[in-house]
Parts: structure tokens; sequence; C-alpha cells
């Protein structure tokens, strides 16, 4: 997988276009394109869709980020990546979006979320705004991009709206989440009764030169407590 570039480099999806609706513009391009991956304009993609060329424009820069399409001012073509998947989508949903995965974990997205969630699970509105911390546009592009991390099986979504990396992300960093700050060790339980773990009768029980020595560290401990 590739390191996490600069946040600004790369656009997030348009938020004015639903993911579902980005995907079906893939689609649509994929269509237009054709096996020969034939170059496209944002215009005749636009015309063929019916929205506007700057929503379409904005979809297809998303498109070209993650690798499925290329080119350049207004006009582009499939990637040999895109057109396969957009391919194995008429034939098989499950192995389509598998495809996908594969090319999501070669491109940005992949390693910025895998970053995100190295305290997962995370629910999906903080993990939405630090996927679009930096980035550009509204923030309901975060939220647009998880869209797309799901169908890429890149993260995985329970049903309290939860996002945990798939194992195919975590695979994809060697096996290891990213490291996290150590927390503090938590101070063990001290038993009802007890003093300093011990208890009345083990108390009684040691020898004098050990009971000295215990009353020496019982008296260090107080005088450092700022109680």
């Amino acid at each position: 997988m590739n390191p996490t570039p600069e946040p600004n480099i790369y656009p997030t999806p348009s938020d004015r276009a639903t993911p579902d609706r980005q995907w079906e513009i893939y689609l649509v391009f994929a269509h237009l394109s054709g096996p020969d991956l034939r170059v496209v304009s944002v215009s005749q993609l636009a015309a063929q869709v019916q929205l506007r060329k700057d929503t379409v424009g904005a979809v297809a820069g998303f498109l070209q980020a993650v690798g499925l399409l290329r080119g350049s001012r207004g006009n582009y073509a499939l990637t040999s990546s895109g057109w396969a998947i957009a391919e194995m989508q008429k034939q098989d949903e499950t192995q389509a979006r598998l495809l996908l995965q594969a090319q999501f974990l070669e491109h940005w997205p992949a390693a910025r979320t895998l970053e995100c969630l190295r305290d997962a699970p995370v629910d999906q509105k903080t993990l939405g705004c630090r996927l679009h911390k930096d980035l550009p546009g509204k923030s309901r592009r975060g939220l647009y991009l998880i869209e797309w991390l799901v169908r890429a099986l890149i993260v995985q979504r329970d049903s309290a709206m939860r996002i945990s990396p798939s194992a195919a992300l975590i695979a994809s960093a060697g096996g290891r989440r990213p490291a996290r700050a150590p927390e503090p060790e938590p101070r063990p339980a001290v038993e009802q009764g007890t003093v300093m773990g011990m208890t009345r009768q083990e108390l009684r029980s040691l020898p004098p030169r050990q009971y000295i020595a215990f009353l020496d560290q019982l008296a260090t401990l107080v005088s450092l407590d700022p109680a």
C-alpha cells in the first residue's frame, strides 16, 4: 500500500451526487469508453447522465484519483483496471467489489483510512470528520468517501454505524494496525482490608526484620502522598 500523501493533493468524492449515483456515473463512463478505452469528454458524459458538467467533472476527478480513470482537462478514459471492474459488475457484484478493493488498496484512501481507524471501531460521523480533515470541500464528502470505502470492502460497518478496518486493509499494512500511543497500565486492584496488598494475618506472620522494613516503606509512601 502506498504511503499516505499530502491530503490536499487528491479530491474527495463530489458532494453534489450521492455515492450510488457516482457509481452509476462510473458504469455509464465504462459503457461510453468501451473495451478500447476510448476517451470520453465530461460534456458527453454529463449529457448522458443528465447532470451538470462541474458535477460530472468532480466525480471524474475522484475516479481518476483512485485509478479508475486516466486523463485531464475534461477528457478521460477508463484504465484497464477500471474496465475490468465495470465488466465484472455485470457478472458478479461481489467479485467486482473485490477488484475494487484491490484498486483502492493501491491508492491514497486506504492508507489514510487505516491511520484514521487506529482506535477502531469508530462511529461513522467521527471517521467522516477525520477523513475530511484538511481536504477540500464540504464535510459531507468525508461521509461519501466512507460509502466508497464500504463498497470497496476497505472498511466494515456494523448495525450501530461503527466502522472498523477490513482484514484486507489490515493485511495491506503488514497485518498490523498503526501503532497507538501506549495507554497507562491499570493500577492493580487492592483487596479490601489490606495494606499495600497484604492482609492483617500476613502482616502478623512477617518476621521482625521484614515487618520493620514494611513499616519503613509505608512511612515513605505516606510522606510522598500529596494529600
